[in-house]
């Protein structure tokens, strides 16, 4: 085979090589799989955590009420041994007026809500009923015990207020019914409060549930149980309609819950609607008190789940995508450039078969091109490493967040979150600025007058503050590409004024001088200036000199004039002194490039 042919054989070789390198291929299909896998499985966390944190929500305003009804119950409680107090000063001789003025004085409607009253229950052997009658006919002619039955005893209520709305059960003998003396005897033996079971009041006239509170007193202090029988006097009470009850200790409680009270098999109270709007989470407790078991049941409402929204994996996922779709987007624009560099790398050796000097210069700078989007590449996911670690820590942040972040801290996580992403956002445009540059140039006659005419006035905004001065020298009307020169124009100009001196007002000088064979442009400004040392690297891709919070900037704008410049057919120089300011020369060729 001769040399010839070998030489063809590795150039078609080489050719396909450069083809496939362009085209995307299963590295990059495998990050954006695994960045959609990991965007998955990190939302689906974020989601179990904001469920855990809104279960834990629920069962805590679940406990809370429970808590909240028992407390309350220990507030009525208290009333009601003040009540035996009373009837210890003044050994158990207690008259209606004296009643009258106790019961005032607890102020019941306001400090007790959801009481019905507060009365006193007398112990009255059946041998006493007509000497008990008799005293408390005196100011009552109409009173009377009722209903009538066979105990040895009776237990009527003496006294309650008030008394309009608890007429009704002034003289019932609550000895008359199990449930009710039951809890009677209990309270008595044991000489602490207690309830009944589930009973309706004869005063409610929309007999609803209810129950009694008792609180025993007797004739003197009693020990035993033998001492408390022998000297049992009677009962503090005071009966409560459960939904009133419930009313008084809830109505001040922005809840999202729904409730159900029930003693055994009889519902108390019952806010779970009937067409299921209960959704999702359920709690049930069981409180022992006063000698009864409540089972308290709790269900959440509609208003939790709104109240209760979390969006934080809604950020996560939004983002998460964002940047897997900048991500796609990078490397379709990466594939495109390189593709249609080397088709026209192709269209180059097609043309200069004949030509073995010409097509090894092509072949260079093929390899060159290819070169330069390899490092170009490189560079590209260096820089956006830094949002794309600001996203990572940030979303762990969040994450991770147990509850002990207040709304600001979440707030300035997700503001970075979204910095970040803008950030991301920033760069990508920029690349994708710089990709576009080399294709469809096309000279023609510009006038250079009228050109920074019109970028005097689209950066109207930066200059209205009068802390910039644009002046512009004498400039020709010369053949070149419009977009391109203006956009070099403007690189420099937005440049000058983004590194001016903080000391001093911006001034920006722009010349151009007619050389033999070139026009030569200048840009000068009185900023910051550049050292020497770093006036070559600026030109290249994502070169900063500054941090991007001290001065913002994608670092892509001074390769972007070198590249325009070059297409142009010039060249793209510095001159600066740190302290003084910068001199940005390029040169355009005379005539059409």
């Amino acid at each position: 085979m001769s040399s010839t042919t070998t030489e063809q054989q590795e150039l078609a070789d080489e050719r396909r090589s450069i083809e496939r390198s362009g085209r995307l291929h299963g590295a990059h299909w495998s990050v954006l799989a695994l960045s959609l896998v990991l965007t998955f499985f990190v939302w689906q966390y974020a989601e179990r955590q904001s469920q855990d944190k809104r279960e834990s929500r629920f069962q805590r305003y679940s406990s809370q009420v429970a808590g909240l009804i028992q407390e309350r119950l220990h507030k009525y409680e208290d009333a009601l041994w003040a009540g035996v107090a009373a009837m210890h000063s003044h050994s158990q001789a207690v008259d209606l007026a004296t009643w009258r003025r106790f019961s005032s004085a607890l102020h019941i409607s306001d400090k007790y809500p959801g009481i019905n009253g507060i009365g006193v229950i007398d112990y009255v052997p059946r041998q006493q009923l007509d000497d008990y009658l008799a005293t408390h006919r005196q100011d009552r002619p109409a009173y009377q015990v009722h209903p009538q039955h066979t105990l040895p005893f009776l237990l009527p209520i003496t006294f309650i207020m008030p008394e309009d709305k608890n007429a009704a059960a002034i003289g019932l003998d609550v000895a008359h019914e199990a449930n009710r003396l039951r809890a009677a005897l209990n309270a008595r033996d044991s000489g602490k409060a207690q309830i009944t079971g589930p009973i309706v009041l004869v005063q409610d006239a929309n007999k609803t549930p209810g129950f009694l509170f008792y609180a025993p007193f007797y004739r003197q202090h009693s020990e035993t149980l033998e001492e408390r029988r022998a000297n049992f006097a009677g009962m503090v009470y005071a009966p409560f309609v459960v939904a009133e009850l419930m009313r008084g200790t809830l109505e001040r409680q922005q809840r999202d819950i729904f409730l159900r009270i029930s003693d055994g098999d009889t519902v108390l109270y019952d806010e779970f609607p009937e067409n299921n709007e209960a959704q999702g989470l359920f709690a049930e407790y069981k409180l022992n008190i006063y000698g009864r078991e409540w089972q308290i049941a709790t269900a959440s409402s509609p208003s939790f789940w709104t109240n209760t929204d979390d969006s934080q994996p809604k950020i996560i996922l939004i983002c998460a995508l964002v940047i897997d779709a900048m991500l796609l987007l990078l490397f379709i624009s990466l594939s495109r450039a390189h593709r249609r560099s080397f088709n026209f790398a192709q269209r180059m050796l097609a043309s200069s078969e004949k030509n073995a000097a010409a097509l090894t210069q092509t072949i260079d700078k093929l390899e060159q091109s290819n070169h330069q989007l390899e490092r170009f590449a490189f560079i590209a996911s260096h820089d956006l490493r830094e949002p794309l670690r600001s996203l990572g820590n940030y979303s762990e942040l969040l994450k991770n967040d147990d509850g002990s972040m207040t709304d600001e801290q979440r707030g300035k996580a997700i503001g970075f979150i979204q910095a970040a992403a803008t950030r991301m956002e920033e760069l990508l445009t920029a690349l994708l600025n710089y990709s576009r540059i080399d294709f469809s140039y096309q000279a023609e006659t510009v006038d250079c007058t009228e050109l920074l005419a019109e970028l005097r006035d689209d950066l109207g905004r930066q200059l209205a503050d009068g802390q910039v001065d644009i002046r512009v020298g004498a400039m020709p009307t010369i053949q070149v590409g419009r977009n391109e020169i203006r956009q070099l124009l403007q690189n420099l100009i937005t440049n000058a004024i983004k590194f001016r001196a903080n000391d001093r007002a911006a001034q920006v000088e722009i010349e151009c001088t007619e050389k033999e064979s070139t026009w030569l442009f200048s840009v000068c400004d009185n900023g910051i200036g550049i050292d020497s040392a770093h006036q070559n690297a600026i030109f290249d891709v994502f070169k900063r000199l500054h941090r991007h919070e001290d001065i913002p900037g994608s670092g892509i704008g001074l390769a972007s004039c070198k590249k325009l410049s070059k297409l142009m057919g010039g060249e793209i120089w510095v001159e600066s002194e740190v302290g003084k300011g910068s001199c940005f020369y390029f040169t355009v060729p005379k005539g059409e490039k």
